[in-house]
């Protein structure tokens, strides 16, 4: 249902300003679910659009067409009411102050590209979004003890290129989720990326963070105004509250110090593909005593063949008359044509070139007898592609291009530099041949259960999943990622074309079952799609903590 809000003279001016038209309609139910009543919204703005200026606000009939990813199921859309965009700390306390008088629950976003997992979309309808994307100052770059200190708005690209152009050599950790992902976001959702700082939440620290009431404090050191050790030792003294701010409403974080990758020496990359599926058990039981050790310290990825296969070409619709899901035979087909295996692995190698080459040794003893291990640097990446281009230039495509460009493709990533090649798997069910590359057009769901590193818990898990999957005629795009030394992450792509009405609702089946299905296994997740995070048990509890801390609290997750 939709009603016409109709504010008073004055407020109507205001929402003119901001949103061009002052009487538009939109769900009554947005409303209502911000606790408060209409006039209250358009009075905060009104406060908001004299703060940030009327082109950094966005009211309730133009907040849905800038943050709605249009591809995701309608069962996980909600509604927010506005969006603000703060360009500085001072005014997200202004943002928070004019929201709690007014009684409108806030959503803060680094830049939100939150792939797979909602998008910039809060927990729940009638919410504001507070877009952090103006905020992208590199504050500081310590060479010597080797941080930088950023805003939230600050993207992967960003941080790479600033380093590189000033010749810096320190290396950032860098995700799959592409050049345009905010890096104090991901922190915040506990991602992870390549380098040995790829369990990317224990190599930051010193959070300056807007609390609900519109105090603002610093954790560890930082709450000292001369401490000289806030940004290399996180802890501080008492408890180590970092933590509460991921995954949780219990602040705004609007700064950041992160840990940066003195650069190597050496750098190499290592992969190796197995031809049985199986095979996967013998992967893990031979890679972890290598992490357990300290052999190997990048975060390692081990890929299935539909998930390599999804980064290069996108669903052949033209090689299965249109059918779902892939025939085995077409599958295999594509294994040949991109020359991947069942099971592909890789990982880097980092330090002098005595320590990666006596580490390369020790990886293809582990892994001696069950699959060759391909070990790469920047020398034999430039040959092969200098061989490459020249078989192309004949008119020959060969299986080495592929390898070459996979190589290079993960070589990039584990100097620290973004690429969007790794996003193209969630358009795999796409009929378009090129589809934006953005989080708006992905026909995709993740779901990312935990396990240990153990064979027979990675077997378990896909006895579980895999039906789930055949049933709701879907490929299972699978990664497998050594985040610690002890456990693994896996990431469970769920694609779908958004354009095909019944893909959406197989795909939502889908995730729905598989979310399920993993947790009565005892592999939870540890991270979900926001506006899906209603679990009961700690999310029963989070909003006790923060409504004791802060009675009149606005928040709630951020991202």
């Amino acid at each position: 249902m939709t009603i016409p809000i109709m504010p008073s003279q004055s407020e109507q001016s205001a929402h003119t300003d901001i949103i061009g038209k002052p009487s538009q309609t939109f769900p009554l139910h947005c409303v209502q679910g911000s606790s408060s009543q209409p006039d209250r919204l358009w009075t905060a703005l009104r406060k908001w659009s004299e703060l940030l200026g009327p082109e950094n606000v966005d009211g309730p009939d133009t907040v849905v067409e800038r943050y709605n990813p249009g591809a995701l199921p309608k069962k996980y859309v909600t509604c927010p009411v506005a969006a603000v965009r703060p360009a500085n700390r001072d005014q997200v306390v202004g943002v928070v102050k004019i929201a709690r008088a007014s009684g409108i629950p806030l959503h803060a976003i680094s830049r939100g590209q939150n792939w797979g997992y909602g998008g910039p979309l809060p927990p729940r309808d009638g919410m504001a979004i507070v877009d952090l994307s103006r905020m992208n100052r590199i504050i500081e770059v310590n060479t010597e003890l080797a941080y930088a200190v950023i805003e939230p708005g600050v993207t992967q690209r960003q941080l790479f290129d600033y380093l590189k152009s000033h010749q810096i050599p320190l290396v950032p950790d860098a995700t799959g989720a592409g050049p345009e992902a905010s890096l104090v976001g991901n922190i915040l959702q506990r991602g992870f990326g390549h380098t040995p700082y790829g369990n990317r939440v224990l190599h930051a620290g010193n959070y300056e963070v807007v609390l609900p009431d519109g105090r603002v404090i610093e954790t560890g050191f930082g709450r000292y105004e001369n401490a000289r050790a806030k940004h290399v030792f996180p802890y501080g003294r008492g408890p180590w509250v970092d933590g509460l701010f991921t995954q949780s409403g219990l602040g705004i974080v609007t700064r950041m110090t992160v840990w940066l990758l003195p650069a190597p020496e050496s750098l190499i990359g290592f992969a190796l593909k197995v031809p049985d599926e199986h095979q996967i058990a013998q992967i893990v039981e031979r890679l972890r005593p290598l992490c357990l050790d300290g052999t190997v310290r990048s975060t390692v990825h081990i890929a299935n063949d539909l998930r390599v296969i999804s980064a290069k070409t996108s669903y052949p619709y033209w090689l299965t008359g249109g059918r779902t899901p892939l025939p085995d035979p077409v599958r295999q087909h594509l294994r040949r044509k991109f020359g991947v295996g069942a099971w592909n692995l890789m990982g880097g190698l980092y330090g002098s070139r005595g320590m990666t080459r006596q580490a390369a040794k020790e990886i293809r003893r582990a892994f001696r007898g069950l699959a060759p291990v391909f070990c790469f640097g920047k020398r034999l990446l430039s040959a092969g592609r200098w061989l490459a281009e020249m078989t192309e230039r004949l008119g020959v495509r060969t299986p080495l291009t592929e390898a070459v460009r996979s190589a290079d493709s993960v070589y990039r990533l584990l100097e620290g530099e973004p690429s969007d090649e790794h996003l193209r798997g969630v358009f795999w069910r796409h009929r378009a041949i090129s589809p934006e590359v953005h989080p708006k057009a992905a026909g995709a769901l993740w779901c990312s259960p935990v396990l240990p590193m153990r064979g027979e818990d990675v077997l378990a898990l896909l006895r579980t999943v895999t039906p789930i999957y055949e049933r709701y005629r879907l490929e299972p795009l699978i990664t497998f990622s050594a985040v610690t030394s002890r456990a693994l992450v896996g990431v469970f792509s769920i694609c779908y074309d958004p354009e095909d009405s019944v893909q959406v609702n197989q795909a939502e089946a889908c995730y729905e079952e598989l979310s399920s299905a993993i947790c009565r296994a005892g592999y939870y997740p540890y991270r979900g799609m926001i506006p899906h995070c209603s679990d009961p048990c700690f999310w029963d509890v989070s909003p006790e903590v923060l409504n004791t801390l802060f009675p009149e609290s606005a928040f709630c997750d951020s991202t």
